[in-house]
C-alpha cells in the first residue's frame, strides 16, 4: 500500500475534502473521524495521507497503533507521551500525572491522531468517551480511528460526542478509479483491462497484482491464482476455529443465510458460540434474513475454495443452487430478485468468458435501476447509430434505417419497453428495447417488423384484444452498449445488460427474440431461453425464436434448466466424493480420443479403449454423435461442441488463429477447450454406461 501512496492517492476525494476543511477551519473544535471498511480497502493508506497533509499544514500530528495501545489506559497514555517526546520534543516534569499532561499538551496546539487498527477500541470506550475526551471538548484536536466495522454504537449515540462524530465507510475503486491506479503501472493496455475487469476494484488486489506483474517474478496465469489465495487467508486469519472457517467458505456461495441454514450445508453444525463469533467477523453483517459477507470478500474466498478443492466446490455450489430455489417462493419480489442476482452470479462462471456479445467473466455491477427517461434518448441512439456503423446485430426483422425511428416511437409510445443499465452516476452505459404486446402496441411491430405476425401465429390475433394493463410479454427488438466509452469492453457491458434483464424478468414475465446469429442463439440457449421456432426477418433471411417465460414457469425450473450442466457435473462430483467412483472418463483420456479420431491403429492402441473394451471404429462414431446431435449433451454446451470440432475435426487452423475465430486470448481459449473436453469425457461416460 506504500507504492500506492508514493503514486497519486486515489479515490478518497471526499475523506480528504473534509480532513482538510477541518484542518484550514480556524474555529475547529475536537471532532473524531471514523474511518471503516474490509481489510485491504486502503484504510492505512488514507490515514498516512492525513498526516502528510496534516504536516504539510504544520500541524501538528501524532500516530498511534491501537494492536498495542488500546488494551489498557496507561498503554494509550504512555503511547501517546512517547509520541509527543520522540516526534515533537515534548517532555513531562516527574512531578505531572501523565494524563492531565497529555490533554494539558493536546489542549495548546492544534493536534491530529491518527489511530489505525482500532478494532479494540470498545475495550476502552467507557474511559475514553468519560476520562479523556470529555476533558478535550474546548480544545483542537481531530483524532481519525481506522478499523475494519467502524466505532462502537456507544460512541455514535453518545449525547456529547455525536454531532462530532463523523462516519467515512471506504468503498472499492469505480472502474475509472482502476484504470487511473493502473496508468502508471506499465502494464500493456489489455492486460490492464484483464486486472481491471477480475479485481472488483479491491484496493489491496489491484496492489498486490500490479507488484507480482511489474516483478517480473509470476506469470499472469499464477498471479490469478496466487492473490485469492493470500487474501483469502488474510481474511480467514480472524476466525479462530475450524468450524467458522468452514462456515466461511459455506457463506461465501450464499446471498444471505441465518444458522438454520448453514447448518442445513455443513457437514457439522455450528454451535452458538460459533455463530456469534462468525457474525461478529469484520466482513460479516448481520440483516433481518441473517448475515452476509461483503461482496468483494465472498467473491475472493470463492474463488481460492475453486481452486483448492474444485470436486468439493461444485458439489456444495450445487446445494447452495438447491436451497435458493426451494426459498425462492416464500419471499417478498425485492429479496426474489437479490436471489436471482446471486444465482446468476454463481452460474457466470459456466457461462462463456470470451463471447462475440457477452463476457461474463467481469464482476462489473451496473448503478441504480430506474426507469427510461427522456433525457437517456441522445445516449440511446447514439449507442445505436455505432452500432450500425459497426454492422453490430441488431434486429433482422427491422429494416436497419429504420432503427432510429422505432426506438424514438417506442421511446414516446412505450417507454415502459425500454431497459437501460447505467453506472455509478446514473448515466447509461447499454440498453435493450421492445414492445409490451398489447392492443395498442401491436400496430406499432407490425408496421417495422412485419415478420412477427408469423413468428407469433395464432397468439398474434389473441394479442390484439390485451389490454395495456394486462402485457406480460416483451417482444425485444433492439440493444446495444455504449463503445465510445474506454473504461469497459462492450462485451461486458452486453453480459451485465443480459445479466439485468434476465433478473428484471423473473418477477413472472416472458421475453421473446429473434436472431439468425449462430453464436448469440447458442448464448440464449445456454442462458435458458427456448426455441419456439423459425420465422423469415428482412431479405428472408431464417430467424430463429426464443422465448423465456416466468410467467408459468416456476422459478427452480428455470434454475435447473440452465443450470443442468452444473448438477451433472455436480452430480458426479458427489459421487466421487460419497463412493470413491473412479469408472468415468478423464479429460486427459478424452483428449487423447479426440486427437486420434481419424488415425484408427493409434487409436485403437489407447489404454482407456482397452479398458472400455471398445473398438476405435465404436469410440469414433460416438464422439461424432455426441458433436453433432441437436439433442441435449448437458454438461457439453453448443458454444463447446463448436470449440471441438474446430480444433479436432476440421483442424484447419492452429491455436492462435483459432482464439482469433472465437473473439477470445489464447490463454482464454485454452480454458474453454479445457473446459469442452471434460465435460465431453462425461457425455461419453454416461452413454457407455447406458449402452449406446
Amino acid at each position: 500500500m506504500e507504492k500506492m501512496l508514493r503514486q497519486q492517492i486515489i479515490g478518497f476525494e471526499g475523506e480528504l475534502g473534509s480532513f482538510t476543511g477541518w484542518l484550514e477551519d480556524p474555529q475547529a473544535r475536537t471532532s473524531i473521524f471514523s474511518i471503516s471498511g474490509i481489510g485491504g480497502i486502503g484504510k492505512t493508506t488514507l490515514l498516512l495521507q492525513m498526516a502528510h497533509t496534516a504536516k504539510q499544514s504544520s500541524v501538528r500530528t501524532l500516530w498511534l497503533d491501537g494492536q498495542g495501545c488500546l488494551a489498557t489506559s496507561s498503554a494509550f497514555l504512555a503511547s501517546l507521551e512517547m509520541g509527543l517526546a520522540t516526534e515533537h520534543g515534548c517532555i513531562r516534569s516527574k512531578d505531572t500525572a501523565l494524563l492531565p499532561y497529555i490533554v494539558s499538551e493536546l489542549s495548546r496546539e492544534r493536534t491530529v491522531l491518527l489511530m489505525d487498527n482500532c478494532e479494540q477500541l470498545d475495550r476502552l470506550g467507557g474511559w475514553l468517551l468519560s476520562s479523556f475526551l470529555s476533558e478535550l471538548m474546548s480544545a483542537s484536536v481531530l483524532i481519525v480511528c481506522a478499523s475494519r466495522n467502524g466505532l462502537p454504537l456507544q460512541w455514535q449515540r453518545n449525547p456529547e460526542w455525536k454531532s462530532r462524530l463523523h462516519s467515512y465507510p471506504l468503498r472499492p475503486f469505480t472502474r475509472a478509479e482502476v484504470y487511473e491506479y493502473l496508468g502508471g503501472s506499465g502494464l500493456d493496455t489489455e492486460l490492464q483491462r484483464d486486472i481491471a475487469q477480475k479485481t472488483d476494484g479491491h484496493p489491496l488486489s489491484l496492489a498486490l497484482i500490479v507488484d507480482m506483474l511489474s516483478s517480473g517474478q509470476a506469470e499472469e496465469r499464477n498471479v490469478w491464482r496466487e492473490v485469492p489465495a493470500v487474501l483469502s487467508a488474510e481474511f480467514l486469519r480472524e476466525a479462530t476455529s475450524s468450524a467458522v472457517y468452514r462456515a466461511l467458505t459455506i457463506l461465501s456461495l450464499l446471498p444471505v443465510a441465518d444458522e438454520r441454514l448453514l447448518n442445513r450445508l455443513l457437514d457439522s453444525p455450528l454451535d452458538e458460540a460459533d455463530y456469534y463469533q462468525l457474525a461478529g467477523l469484520s466482513f460479516v453483517r448481520t440483516t433481518l434474513q441473517g448475515i452476509s459477507l461483503h461482496q468483494i470478500v465472498a467473491r475472493i474466498l470463492r474463488d481460492d475454495f475453486a481452486r483448492r478443492n474444485p470436486e468439493q466446490y461444485e458439489w456444495t455450489r450445487h446445494q447452495v443452487f438447491a436451497q435458493l430455489a426451494e426459498r425462492f417462493h416464500g419471499v417478498d419480489p425485492a429479496i426474489q430478485m437479490t436471489l436471482s442476482a446471486h444465482i446468476l452470479e454463481l452460474y457466470r462462471e459456466f457461462l462463456p468468458s470470451a463471447h462475440a456479445y457477452a463476457n461474463f467473466a467481469s464482476t462489473l455491477k451496473s448503478g441504480e435501476q430506474k426507469p427510461f427517461q427522456s433525457e437517456d434518448l441522445p445516449h440511446l441512439q447514439e449507442f445505436m447509430a455505432a452500432s450500425i456503423r459497426n454492422s453490430d446485430w441488431q434486429s433482422e426483422l427491422v429494416e436497419r434505417d429504420d432503427y432510429p425511428a422505432v426506438l424514438g416511437e417506442i421511446a414516446v409510445r412505450f417507454p415502459e419497453g425500454i431497459f437501460v443499465v447505467r453506472d455509478e452516476q446514473g448515466t447509461p452505459l447499454a440498453f435493450c428495447a421492445g414492445v409490451w404486446l398489447h392492443a395498442l402496441s401491436l400496430p406499432l411491430l407490425e408496421r417495422y417488423a412485419p415478420g412477427c405476425a408469423e413468428l407469433l401465429g395464432e397468439e398474434g390475433f389473441l394479442l390484439h384484444h390485451i389490454p395495456i394493463e394486462e402485457a406480460d410479454t416483451i417482444f425485444v427488438l433492439l440493444s446495444a452498449v455504449n463503445t465510445g466509452q474506454s473504461l469497459y469492453r462492450p462485451e461486458e457491458l452486453g453480459a451485465l445488460l443480459m445479466q439485468q434483464w434476465l433478473i428484471y424478468m423473473t418477477r413472472g414475465l416472458r421475453g421473446i427474440l429473434a436472431a439468425e446469429d449462430p453464436q448469440l442463439n447458442a448464448l440464449l440457449s445456454i442462458l435458458g431461453f427456448r426455441e419456439r421456432g423459425k420465422a423469415a426477418g428482412i431479405a428472408g433471411i431464417e430467424l430463429t425464436t426464443w422465448e423465456l417465460d416466468f410467467r408459468q414457469t416456476t422459478f427452480d425450473q428455470w434454475i435447473h434448466r440452465i443450470l443442468r450442466q452444473t448438477e451433472v457435473a455436480a452430480g458426479a462430483s458427489m459421487l466421487s466424493l460419497a463412493h470413491g467412483y473412479g469408472a468415468g472418463m478423464e479429460r486427459g483420456e478424452m483428449k487423447q480420443l479426440l486427437e486420434r479420431m481419424f488415425e484408427p491403429e493409434q487409436l485403437a492402441r489407447l489404454p482407456v479403449l482397452r479398458r472400455l473394451d471398445w473398438s476405435g471404429q465404436q469410440a469414433r462414431e460416438v464422439i461424432q454423435a455426441i458433436l453433432t446431435d441437436e439433442g441435449p449433451t448437458e454438461p457439453l454446451t453448443a458454444f463447446e461442441k463448436e470449440i471441438l470440432i474446430a480444433s479436432y475435426i476440421r483442424k484447419d487452423r492452429n491455436k492462435n488463429q483459432l482464439a482469433d475465430s472465437f473473439h477470445m486470448s489464447r490463454a482464454t481459449f485454452y480454458r474453454h477447450l479445457r473446459s469442452a473436453e471434460k465435460h465431453a469425457a462425461f457425455v461419453l461416460s454416461e452413454r457407455l454406461r447406458a449402452g449406446r
